[in-house]
């Protein structure tokens, strides 16, 4: 039954996402990690042939290459080889050189990106709200707990929105979790260690910047290891296993396994600075991240004022002590490199998008703030409500809104949706929405989320957390 529900969810969240995606295929950032794509199918790998339509692009030795991560491209080789094989076959145009004045190129552009977008993004987006589910129900949640947890991301926060983009932020969240849920799900064996391990150094190939999560997530691993030394080894060489992509590309694209794109960028000055643009915190900019108008969290999702209440329960667990401290410091993380940031806004952006990787982990908090009475239920499903209806607009109208709108919710998102044409994406929306409902209302919702939790906490007893974890469905 659980797996079934779980299933259900995934496929409530991919048709959520799949169904307005891509945002803005002729984006910058879309158009170098597509460009990349179309390139190492041809077994090249500079973006000489869509340079021109994109400033995310570096320099090095007279061409021009991607100056983006490559594993989002990288994963989404196979998909554009793929499509250009199908585009031929119905005889469509497959080549996108002159997308800027061709129309039936700059269609062939958007067909690569929208398809790119779906199965590298999309997808494992999609797989990391089920394992959210997952997680929360093998933790000793209730249903409707796990449910309101997963629901709560995948249509109530900004990782709806970027879950239908080609940028990296919603994939590395989905590894960040995927990892972290190896490590409580799976049996420990040398096996986990080296997935986990691999995992986690593909992460870094998708982006840098989750490097310190990943540290974080590994000295979580190895803090719940019986053979600490035995896994500091297997973790260490399956995530050098993992970089390796990053490591070659550099090297072919720039002549230094060590050296990335960002060094050779154009027309970003601030990357200069401090470690490619990241100095140190700005505590006026850690406050508009998290409650401003202009690019704040809490405003746009504001059921995520519910995390510290959850996290709160988790710390109380034995059981769940360990990945409460996981969630806090991958949060912690991303909010201090975010501040940190000389482009913290993220130009176009709605929300603070470098956060969003995070997501996935705090979401599994609020599975634990579910509360126990029906009052403070209404509260928590009010917060849902408002937080769902946000996110919808927010991901039809623009994730990527313009950075010259000072409250973009108000002064752009809000007005664009009103102005009409949204029908039918809404009227798939809500459908989406009352599937979650009905997957709240299954056999098992019974019972309070924080039940398991407290009940173990009180008991202290290995045997009796265990029996939390195996709530029956």
């Amino acid at each position: 039954m659980r797996i079934l529900t779980a299933v259900v969810i995934f496929t409530l969240t991919f048709f959520a996402y799949a169904n307005v995606s891509p945002q803005d295929p002729f984006n910058p950032q879309h158009i170098t990690r597509t460009a990349l794509a179309l390139s190492l199918s041809e077994g090249r790998i500079d973006i000489d042939r869509l340079a021109p339509y994109t400033i995310d692009k570096a320099f090095f030795e007279g061409h021009y290459y991607s100056d983006k991560q490559p594993g989002l491209s990288l994963l989404a080789t196979p998909v554009v080889a793929a499509t250009r094989v199908a585009l031929d076959a119905i005889g469509s145009p497959s080549d996108p050189t002159n997308a800027g004045t061709d129309p039936k190129a700059a269609e062939a552009l958007a067909t690569y990106v929208r398809v790119a977008a779906v199965a590298t993004v999309s997808l494992p987006a999609a797989l990391a709200v089920m394992l959210v589910y997952l997680m929360a129900r093998h933790l000793g949640v209730s249903q409707a707990a796990a449910t309101f947890a997963s629901c709560a991301l995948a249509l109530g926060t900004p990782f709806f929105g970027w879950s239908s983009t080609m940028f990296a932020h919603s994939l590395s969240g989905a590894m960040l979790f995927g990892a972290v849920a190896l490590i409580v799900m799976a049996r420990a064996s040398p096996r986990t260690t080296l997935l986990t391990g691999l995992l986690l150094g593909l992460t870094l190939v998708v982006d840098i910047t989750t490097a310190p999560a990943a540290a974080l997530i590994g000295v979580f691993l190895l803090a719940r290891s019986e053979a600490r030394l035995r896994d500091v080894l297997l973790l260490g060489a399956a995530g050098m296993v993992g970089l390796l992509p990053l490591l070659i590309y550099n090297q072919v694209a720039i002549s230094s396994p060590f050296r990335l794109g960002y060094s050779q960028v154009q027309g970003f000055e601030g990357m200069q600075q401090g470690f490619f643009g990241v100095t140190f915190p700005a505590p006026m900019v850690a406050g508009e991240l998290l409650f401003g108008r202009f690019r704040g969290l809490l405003p746009l999702a504001p059921v995520l004022l519910l995390v510290p209440i959850g996290l709160w329960a988790m710390l109380k667990s034995a059981a769940t002590r360990g990945v409460a401290m996981v969630i806090a410091g991958t949060f912690l993380c991303f909010l201090l490199i975010n501040s940190s940031y000389f482009y913290w806004d993220g130009g176009s952006s709605t929300g603070p998008r470098h956060i969003v990787a995070s997501l996935p982990l705090a979401a599994l908090a609020l599975a634990f703030a579910w509360p126990p009475g029906w009052p403070a239920k209404v509260v928590a499903l009010l917060l849902l409500a408002v937080s769902l209806g946000i996110s919808m607009v927010t991901a039809f109208v623009d994730a990527m809104s313009p950075p010259w709108f000072g409250n973009p919710f108000f002064d752009y998102l809000l007005p664009g949706f009103l102005s009409g044409g949204w029908m039918q994406a809404t009227i798939a929306t809500v459908v989406v929405w009352l599937g979650f409902l009905l997957v709240a209302l299954l056999p098992g919702a019974r019972g309070e989320g924080l039940r398991a939790v407290r009940w173990t906490t009180r008991s202290g007893r290995r045997g009796q957390a265990q029996a939390a974890w195996s709530e029956p469905d």
